[in-house]
């Protein structure tokens, strides 16, 4: 199994150093020797420009190579398409592994794309064989591959690929059980996967910790920021009946209960993986989560206090960042509470206002408040360098 250092970049010795000289372990005379060896000494790593290229033809490629295969799919015989397939998966992990003696970024990229290969190879030999399988179970096979990569490999985009595709399989499990249509008044069942991907995206969000930013946890952590937004936005009118009365049909009680206790369960397991005891926050954001699911935004009040919710979670997750000086925390709670209020001028505002005033104050409200909470987000983030010293 190769091992890979946590200390990857000269940010993260730094850092090293100087918890090193605020625990004691060396004198102010040897931190100085061991910063300027560091200084000296010429860079090894890849730097960030080589990277964007890397990920960007990372993902040039692995869709040139599928648009490539799907143009003359039809002119291949069945085992011949099985035998790209399995020749695609094949060729970017012996890439990846040939190339980690030039570049360990270009080895990273390579693999990451054998990864994205094996999920296409999933799909499409149950294509090839017109296998009558259960569909999701595609996505848990290749969850499964991606969980082996990151244990062999260790890298940062292995690791995302499980926390996505994981996900995907439960969600897709879920929707094979119960498609939108057959919604029944009362039960909110299209409650329960926005509530579990907001639970699940704080406990990503949670990954980073004092002095334990490794790559792969800040990888997550921005992973959990991007779809905390998404998942989100879409809880508020998750549980709004959207159906007429002759397309609903009971749901089995046993399987709405596990249900709820996968989304409410696997982001506590996750959560107590990632942080043990400090993960509780994931706790307030199912609570506040249930509040939101509760609320109905059809009637006013109920909607005004959905509003107060998600300032509150925004908030939240300001202070949150201040505890555990995340930048992170704090530049999206910052914009989710901006992104809160956006979305109260526009829903209670706007249309008493009428078009023209209500354009007039949404420029006011863009420019002062963007201002403002440029502002607050600048003495936000100075605080955490001022606590960091």
């Amino acid at each position: 199994m190769r091992h890979k250092p946590i200390i990857k970049s000269p940010n993260d010795i730094q850092r090293a150093i100087a918890r090193w000289s605020e625990a004691g372990l060396i004198d102010a005379a040897t931190a100085g020797r061991l910063r300027a060896h560091e200084t000296a000494r010429k860079p090894t790593q890849t730097g960030r420009m080589a990277v964007l290229a890397f990920g960007f033809g990372g993902l040039l490629l692995a869709a040139g190579v599928f648009l490539f295969v799907s143009a003359n799919w039809q002119d291949l015989s069945p085992w011949s398409r099985f035998a790209i397939v399995l020749a695609m998966v094949a060729a970017f992990h012996i890439g990846a592994a040939l190339g980690a003696r030039f570049s360990e970024a270009l080895a990273t990229t390579l693999h990451a794309v054998g990864t994205a290969a094996l999920g296409a190879g999933i799909f499409l030999s149950g294509q090839i064989f017109n296998l009558q399988a259960h569909w999701p179970e595609a996505f848990l096979l290749w969850a499964l591959g991606a969980g082996v990569a990151a244990l062999l490999l260790r890298d940062w985009p292995q690791v995302l690929w499980v926390a996505i595709l994981a996900p995907a399989w439960l969600v897709s499990e879920w929707a094979s059980n119960f498609p939108w249509y057959r919604a029944i008044s009362g039960e909110a069942i299209e409650s329960v996967v926005p509530f579990g991907l907001v639970l699940l995206s704080t406990a990503y969000l949670a990954a980073t910790t004092r002095g334990g930013e490794t790559p792969w946890r800040q990888a997550l952590a921005r992973l959990g920021a991007v779809c905390l937004i998404l998942a989100a936005s879409g809880l508020a009118g998750s549980g709004q009946e959207l159906m007429v009365e002759a397309q609903r049909q009971p749901v089995p009680t046993m399987l709405l209960t596990v249900g709820w206790s996968v989304a409410l369960g696997l982001p506590l397991v996750v959560a107590g993986w990632l942080r043990r005891a400090e993960g509780w926050p994931v706790l307030l954001a199912a609570a506040l989560a249930a509040i939101v699911i509760a609320l109905d935004p059809a009637i006013t009040w109920q909607r005004l206090c959905i509003y107060l919710v998600y300032a509150t979670g925004s908030v939240g997750l300001v202070g949150w960042g201040l505890l555990d000086r995340q930048r992170l925390r704090v530049n999206l709670g910052v914009l989710g509470f901006v992104l809160t209020v956006l979305a109260f001028y526009f829903s209670s505002l706007f249309d008493m206002l009428g078009r023209a005033v209500g354009l007039i104050g949404m420029g006011l409200l863009c420019i002062l408040g963007g201002w403002l909470a440029e502002r607050i987000r600048r003495r936000l983030i100075a605080r955490l360098g001022e606590e960091a010293q």
